[in-house]
């Protein structure tokens, strides 16, 4: 098989039914099978993939285990030489899946271990889509504020788009391939062989972060990381997190994944630190916030944290 398709679903049953379809309604001359590991829905998910998906390959949880964990079942029992890893929140909007294969296949390209396409929210707006690894020096400008140069970027899209009604999306965007630091999870095709290196995902990330530290750990052992623009893809966003959990409660997760991510990443001390620098980050909000009821929650969030 050449590639395998992962979908964890969580209560999202008719998102997986629409996600299922453009996968194989979009993806053309290509060797794939697909997979769905479902953490317990409660919704109909899994009687619907069984009813109207028979050809999908079923994995039924007795428990949510999060993103990675759920991923790695899968991972382990398919003998593909790519996975893709797809958010039940996604649809195709192209041949997406062949072309980050095609680019796999370049033999230029065996040093790359994963690639991403370009998310797309639903009116056709650019989603991001890559990131960059958090470091100290950045989270040490950011809770002091004086991460100027992200600052300024966000006062000028928000003056493109409500003063000069511009959507900068267009002026932004590209057609040129090229490496970054890590792939966002909602689409993310992993080499197997790099993966057979760097290991699978860690599963002491429940969701949120752990496609950053899969990817720093497929970087570390020789492997690049590439953005696909051609390759698009439209992403709800958050449906399965936001539908179970207050904004509180998912901004803590972030906030864990983010600190667990330096731990791992830089060591237990870089961890504590990170804690340290994103208290007083909380605690600038608080007073920018006029010590508003929801800003006394983040500060409350920020010391329970666990390092």
């Amino acid at each position: 098989m050449d590639l395998s398709v992962i979908l964890v679903s969580y209560n999202t049953k008719d998102l997986t039914r629409d996600c299922i379809k453009s996968v194989f309604d979009k993806t053309q001359d290509l060797n794939f099978d697909v997979w769905v590991v479902d953490n317990a829905s409660i919704d109909g998910s899994i009687e619907m993939i069984k009813e109207e998906f028979p050809r999908v390959n079923l994995i039924e949880s007795k428990e949510n285990l999060g993103f990675g964990r759920a991923n790695n079942l899968a991972i382990r029992k398919t003998d593909s030489k790519y996975v893709l890893l797809l958010n039940t929140d996604t649809v195709l909007v192209n041949n997406a899946l062949k072309i980050m294969f095609d680019f796999m296949e370049n033999p230029e390209n065996t040093s790359v271990g994963a690639c991403g396409g370009q998310l797309y929210n639903t009116d056709m707006t650019l989603q991001g889509s890559v990131g960059e690894f958090d470091t100290l020096p950045w989270l040490f400008k950011k809770c002091l504020g004086f991460n100027i140069i992200s600052r300024k970027e966000r006062f000028k899209e928000i003056f493109k788009k409500k003063l000069l009604k511009e959507k900068s999306y267009k002026l932004d965007q590209t057609n040129d391939n090229y490496e970054t630091d890590f792939i966002i999870g909602a689409d993310m095709m992993l080499r197997k062989s790099a993966l057979d290196t760097a290991g699978l995902f860690d599963e002491r990330f429940f969701m949120f972060g752990e496609e950053a530290e899969l990817c720093f750990r497929i970087k570390k052992n020789g492997y690049k990381i590439f953005f696909i623009p051609d390759a698009k893809i439209i992403h709800f966003g958050g449906v399965s997190a936001n539908k179970t959990n207050k904004p509180i409660t998912v901004e803590k997760m972030r906030l864990e994944s983010n600190i667990l991510f330096f731990e791992v990443c830089y060591g237990k001390k870089a961890a504590k630190i990170a804690k340290t620098l994103f208290i007083i980050y909380y605690l600038r909000y608080l007073v920018l916030r006029f010590f508003s009821p929801k800003a006394f929650q983040r500060v409350q969030m920020a010391f329970e944290v666990k390092v």
